[in-house]
């Protein structure tokens, strides 16, 4: 909406402070990646009054508080419930304080804001900064590098860039951008590796977009300390309050098993777990693997049952003519038992949820050195899962005592149940604060950005 328009408004309404803040809101709702509707404004340009102005307040509060789209229908996976913050009725009226309540109180939110505002000043001002004429070569020195520099950083495509002379580095950089827009790859920056660059500023705010929202089917704040699983970013946090969290690698389900995100509550810890394995792995990748090497289960420590019955005997590899077996007839029930090969490794954090998924070591360390970590059944692995638990142990006042057998399982309860959130987002901040933005792994973006 035009600036003019809200002058406009804000002079009608003036003769009250607070209908100038409630204006200053509305008119502020954009930076945080919601669009006001041209037709709202026309509204309120009609017909100025405080009763039009806080219809108006109300439905734009609610879309602050639950988010803008159904994520029924934008990320059907989403299962994470969102207590509303206010029941906003026809007749409430609600002040400026209980609106900024009703934003999320993340602070990834503000730190997604900032990176919003910022792309959008480059959509602006990137025509202007480097015009049809500015072609950089190798060597050129020239201030527009250093601005250049700045872009590239708030895009996310390099980690750091610095001075103002152009160098090979910002050729490998534009290559790649031109590639992938089909342009010929000379390293350059003019006009039409420009229009790339906008390109992908465009796209990034569409994804910013999109995560704003996400943060807004979330509690506005959730409870500390809580395990934050990250599936985009392959990473499990132990967040003690905002501004302390501890981040441990991890890998995530493939893209067609993926990690649902929902939100429950670690109850417990196994220590030298049993891998009871689901039946859909064991009738097809187990069952494969023994067909392809007779004795793979049994070298792999794996106890078959005769059923799924928790009554059913044992049944010894040999008996069984594993030739005559199918996914569609394979009714055995599988579980590898304490060992160096174990699946689960030497920890399980332990939460009940219809998904079967759980937090858990593995005999793969070696995969936690790989970028992209989408590798498991769904299940999260985390790297250095025992200083997790130790973590959730001290935070309790209980003892860490892990003293017998390496074959032997057990399980300890937590003194009090700790909340978990499995969440998926493709734009979040790192340490320092800096917007990165992640592969979209499970392809959940696209309807989000589609209608942003």
């Amino acid at each position: 909406m035009r600036r003019w328009v809200v002058m406009l408004i804000w002079l009608s309404l003036a003769a009250k402070a607070d209908n100038s803040a409630y204006i200053n809101w509305i008119a502020g709702l954009p930076d945080q990646g919601i669009p006001v509707a041209d037709r709202d404004w026309q509204r309120l340009v009609a017909n100025p009054s405080p009763e039009v102005l806080q219809k108006m307040v109300r439905r734009y509060a609610l879309y602050v508080d639950q988010g803008r789209l159904d994520k029924g229908l934008y990320q059907p996976g989403w299962q994470i419930e969102d207590q509303p913050g206010a029941k906003l009725d026809h007749q409430q009226t609600l002040s400026i304080k209980d609106l900024k309540r009703l934003e999320p109180q993340l602070p990834q939110y503000q730190a997604l804001i900032q990176s919003h505002k910022v792309l959008r000043e480059w959509s602006l001002n990137a025509v202007d900064e480097f015009p049809d004429d500015l072609i950089f070569f190798e060597d050129d020195q020239h201030p527009g590098v250093a601005r250049l520099n700045q872009w590239l950083m708030d895009l996310d495509l390099v980690d750091k860039m610095e001075g103002d002379i152009y160098t090979q580095a910002h050729k490998d950089v534009l290559t790649e951008v031109q590639l992938q827009f089909n342009l010929s790859p000379d390293g350059r920056l003019g006009r039409m590796t420009r229009q790339a660059l906008l390109a992908i500023n465009h796209q990034r705010i569409r994804t910013l977009k999109a995560n704003l929202e996400r943060l807004r089917w979330l509690p506005a704040d959730l409870p500390y300390p809580h395990i934050r699983v990250d599936i985009a970013g392959f990473n499990v946090a132990w967040v003690k309050d905002r501004s302390k969290q501890i981040v441990h690698k991890a890998i995530v389900g493939t893209k067609h098993k993926q990690t649902p995100v929902f939100s429950d509550q670690v109850e417990s810890v196994t220590f030298n777990p049993i891998w009871k394995v689901p039946h859909s792995i064991a009738a097809n990748s187990m069952l494969r693997a023994e067909k392809k090497k007779p004795g793979y289960l049994q070298q792999e420590g794996f106890i078959i049952y005769e059923s799924w019955d928790d009554s059913a005997p044992v049944v010894a590899a040999d008996k069984i003519n594993w030739k005559l077996q199918t996914p569609r007839t394979f009714r055995y029930r599988l579980e590898q038992q304490p060992s160096e090969i174990n699946r689960l490794g030497r920890f399980k954090l332990d939460l009940p949820n219809q998904y079967g998924v759980y937090l858990h070591d593995t005999d793969k360390p070696e995969l936690f050195e790989k970028n992209r970590r989408s590798f498991s059944s769904g299940c999260t692995r985390v790297q250095g899962i025992s200083a997790l638990a130790q973590t959730l142990f001290s935070e309790q006042s209980m003892a860490w005592v892990h003293t017998t057998p390496d074959v032997l399982t057990y399980k300890r309860m937590l003194n009090q149940p700790v909340p978990i959130y499995f969440v998926y987002f493709t734009a979040w901040p790192d340490e320092t604060g800096r917007v990165r933005f992640r592969e979209d792994i499970y392809k959940q973006d696209t309807a989000m950005t589609g209608w942003f």
